[in-house]
């Protein structure tokens, strides 16, 4: 009864940055809760599940993935230190469940999971959401990992030039990045008050997302579209 009573008493305080000592304290206290342990579980499997349904967009490589939104769910419970093994997981997990891919395991798609976990968690872990805490987190995984990072395991693998696929994953994860933004900021609104049910967040946590933020998203991602159906006119013409 008192290890129950324990991990539901998560710690309350909330981070601007995660660059303070009781940021880290309270993400390797995460550790210690079976209640996060076992819902990090969980979230892992529901993850690399979603993972193997894509929306196919053009060309072999250019698909829209939904994972990344239980990604960021788990990371806003778990917490950074939990994160990162949580990214290999999910990855090593979506490789099974699509019953492996032709080229075999590739380890730089792990360590891409990983860092991608690890950047949510720094931004959504024991944090209040805005629209601009949501848009610099998508936008620095949507860059640095998805374009820049995924554009060398592509060439690595399927040894075209490093420009083909970076020119590609740029034009995709920048005109997908309001539509991404979109479905976060409705998700985790509508998410809020069950997780602090389950005391899996701090209650002090809050959404601070107004209608003009999902009015300006909405009109993003419809100018987002228009680049993506422009530029495939253009190179399948």
């Amino acid at each position: 009864m008192k290890q129950n009573k324990t991990e539901k008493n998560l710690p309350l305080a909330l981070f601007s940055t995660p660059f303070s000592a009781a940021y880290w304290r309270d993400a390797l206290r995460a550790v210690k809760s079976t209640r996060l342990l076992t819902t990090t579980a969980l979230l892992c499997s529901c993850c690399a599940l979603i993972d193997l349904f894509f929306l196919p967009i053009g060309g072999a490589f250019l698909r829209i993935y939904f994972s990344f939104l239980i990604a960021g769910v788990l990371c806003m419970v778990s917490g950074p230190v939990l994160a990162v093994p949580a990214g290999f997981l999910v990855d090593t997990l979506s490789f099974l469940f699509s019953g492996g891919d032709p080229a075999g395991y590739f380890p730089g798609y792990a360590l891409s999971s990983m860092l991608i976990f690890l950047i949510y968690a720094l931004f959504f872990f024991r944090s209040s959401l805005s629209l601009s805490r949501i848009f610099l987190a998508k936008i620095t995984v949507n860059v640095l990992i998805n374009v820049i990072l995924g554009s060398v395991w592509k060439h690595f693998l399927y040894g075209k030039a490093y420009m083909v696929y970076f020119v590609s994953g740029a034009i995709k994860n920048i005109a997908m990045l309001p539509i991404e933004v979109l479905l976060m900021m409705i998700l985790y609104q509508r998410l809020l008050s069950p997780l602090k049910q389950m005391h899996l967040i701090p209650k002090t946590v809050q959404v601070s997302i107004r209608k003009r933020d999902y009015l300006i998203c909405v009109a993003a991602s419809v100018i987002g579209v228009i680049v993506l159906i422009a530029y495939y006119r253009y190179k399948n013409p």
